[in-house]
């Protein structure tokens, strides 16, 4: 009788060395915070029960959530340009303090520098864009820089710009030329944990069907903002 007992306790003990007990990983918890215009704001996104679930934040916390425990802060704010941004960051302590413990920072700047530029001079002429450019190109190194140092190991995910306006459209040619500039800057900041989001291909000639662009109105429909979030997922799966 002892013999079986202590066979017995001998196969369950070398049945937990050969096959170890399975023990499921908690879900990890994160921090996301969303900066930028009204991109980030997810205008132009269908909306339900008056939130605009479709835009790329919210659907992109969707897909952390897959595996992860997140929590989203969104600081979208419409008509926000490069240097509002500066200003935002500068100014809001408690801003800083949140960024500090992000695992993941969006920003989406510069649309409104744009519209700003055609809007003041309905035809800029190409110097007037190039001032413009540089003044864009300098804010935006200042928001990242100092995003970065606040907080220099986050995932900070760049998003560039589309151009919104199809070939018929008068803006078109200025889309044209000032999105594939602006995302050039952008680019040269990305690396390592700097992701670079680029939308531009996605919308050429799509514009119509991914805007609101026949209501005169820029901004990504659900389908739109769909392909900006692919693309986050895509860079984002990348860089893990």
């Amino acid at each position: 009788m002892g013999r079986k007992l202590l066979f017995t306790a001998f196969l369950i003990f070398g049945s937990f060395i050969i096959y170890p007990p399975v023990i499921a990983e908690s879900p990890k918890e994160m921090t996301y915070i969303a900066l930028g215009d009204s991109l980030t704001a997810g205008l132009g996104s269908s909306e339900e029960n008056y939130l605009r679930i479709h835009a790329f934040v919210p659907q992109f916390t969707k897909y952390l959530r897959k595996e992860n425990t997140v929590k989203v802060v969104n600081y979208g704010i419409p008509g926000l340009t490069s240097t509002g941004l500066l200003a935002l960051l500068s100014g809001d302590e408690g801003l800083r303090n949140r960024l500090k413990t992000a695992d993941i920072i969006s920003i989406s700047i510069g649309g409104n520098n744009f519209l700003q530029t055609v809007r003041s001079v309905p035809d800029p002429e190409e110097s007037q864009l190039d001032l413009n450019m540089q003044i864009l190109e300098r804010s935006l190194k200042e928001n990242y820089e100092l995003i970065r140092e606040i907080n220099p190991k986050a995932t900070v995910m760049l998003v560039g710009l589309y151009n919104p306006y199809p070939s018929d459209h008068p803006l078109h040619k200025l889309g044209e030329e000032y999105a594939p500039k602006f995302n050039s800057s952008v680019k040269k900041l990305s690396s390592g944990s700097t992701l670079f989001i680029d939308p531009y291909e996605a919308f050429v000639n799509r514009e119509v069907a991914l805007t609101h662009i026949e209501e005169d109105d820029i901004h990504p429909n659900d389908q739109g903002y769909q392909e900006i979030v692919a693309l986050m997922q895509k860079a984002y799966e990348k860089a893990q």
